[in-house]
């Protein structure tokens, strides 16, 4: 019996001790452990982590400070019949705003209705269709089309196609002597250098191409040697 009773009790002071070592094991290491520029350790975090996860305890926030709503601002008895005018419609109270086609159709409708009788009224609608027997004979021949095309003055002009030559190449190439947008660059980095070699082609690639072939392959003797290079 005696036997029996010592081991209990140091089986009971093992029980009690471990925990105390577990403990004191994981201190040390949470004290040598790097903290990585916070005030607790990476142990530390996950163990306040853990028992955060499995507490069912509410935190305990502070009390929001509701304020009641202030009571709305009622005209007094005598300002009730002197309320503002109701805004005029945008249309009407500036004349900058632009005009649909519908209402211009319809304006100028009412327009031409209204001085139909008058022989020197002029109507504000261009008429956009040639005239000319013969210039619609030739632009009907030259379109292959039933319908006389569209004229504008432009059309008279004999520098007209010198005109739309020079603004497709300023479209897609730009003017040496303007600059036109931003991401163009200065003109004065257009300006060549003195050094610099004009309008010089350089020697071409299939030409160049084939000297270096040759170059590289070596001299060889053969029968096409008396060829000449193109």
């Amino acid at each position: 019996m005696g036997l029996f009773g010592m081991t209990e009790r140091y089986n009971a002071r093992l029980a009690l001790l471990a925990p105390l070592v577990a403990s004191g094991l994981a201190l040390s290491g949470c004290m040598g452990s790097p903290t990585y520029g916070t005030d607790k350790t990476a142990a530390e975090q996950l163990a306040g982590d853990l028992t955060g996860a499995v507490s069912f305890a509410p935190k305990r926030r502070d009390p929001i400070d509701y304020k009641p709503r202030p009571t709305l601002v009622k005209p007094a008895p005598g300002q009730k019949e002197a309320l503002p005018a109701p805004q005029d419609s945008i249309e009407t109270a500036s004349a900058e705003w632009p005009e649909s086609p519908e209402q211009r159709r319809a304006r100028l409708r009412a327009d031409a209705t209204a001085h139909q009788n008058d022989p020197n009224y002029q109507a504000e609608i261009v008429d956009d269709v040639q005239t000319d027997p013969a210039s619609v004979k030739k632009a009907m021949a030259e379109s292959g089309s039933s319908h006389p095309p569209a004229w504008s003055p432009a059309d008279s002009d004999k520098g007209r196609a010198a005109e739309i030559q020079r603004r497709l190449a300023v479209s897609k190439q730009g003017d040496p002597n303007t600059r036109k947008y931003l991401s163009e660059p200065p003109l004065a980095y257009r300006v060549a250098s003195d050094t610099a070699p004009q309008n010089e082609l350089g020697e071409d690639e299939y030409k160049k191409e084939r000297r270096l072939k040759k170059q590289a392959e070596g001299k060889k003797g053969g029968w096409f040697d008396w060829l000449p290079s193109l």
